[in-house]
């Protein structure tokens, strides 16, 4: 594995390649233009990168629902970079950065294929599966 820097986007550059590399990994796959990666709640979020090789690898958002409680999103690695610990190293930081910001919860809404990955660190299940996107996700939380 390369050596990978996590943290937060320092620049608009930066914020325009991380949502590029979003949308390589979670839009591109479902046939979805660019441009469909990005929401209204962008703006006040915390955005995260994994950069390796002087190129975005990884992607995630932190942003605050109310004051204890906050929604991680579009969690995102590069498949060929995909189960080397890099998405548990950037759930890690956002985490920690839902911590500093004093939230007692973070829910994610996770694509049923990783469920494994986000229980193993401490999310539980809520609520029923729904389809998002044409794919099975469920909503699931984290309590500090």
């Amino acid at each position: 594995m390369p050596n990978i820097d996590i943290r937060p986007v320092k620049n608009a550059q930066e914020l325009e390649d991380m949502f590029y590399q979003r949308w390589l990994v979670l839009r591109s796959p479902l046939g979805m233009e660019r441009g469909s990666e990005r929401d209204d709640r962008e703006n006040g979020a915390c955005h995260i990168i994994a950069k390796g090789d002087r190129k975005i690898i990884g992607s995630g958002r932190l942003r605050e629902l109310s004051p204890e409680f906050g929604s991680i999103s579009y969690i995102a690695v590069l498949p060929e970079f995909q189960n080397q610990g890099i998405g548990t190293k950037m759930m890690e930081r956002l985490i920690a950065q839902a911590k500093e910001k004093n939230f007692k919860t973070v829910r994610l809404m996770s694509r049923i294929n990783a469920v494994k990955f986000y229980k193993n660190l401490g999310f539980v299940e809520k609520d029923n599966p729904f389809e998002y996107l044409t794919i099975p996700h469920i909503f699931m939380q984290l309590e500090f």
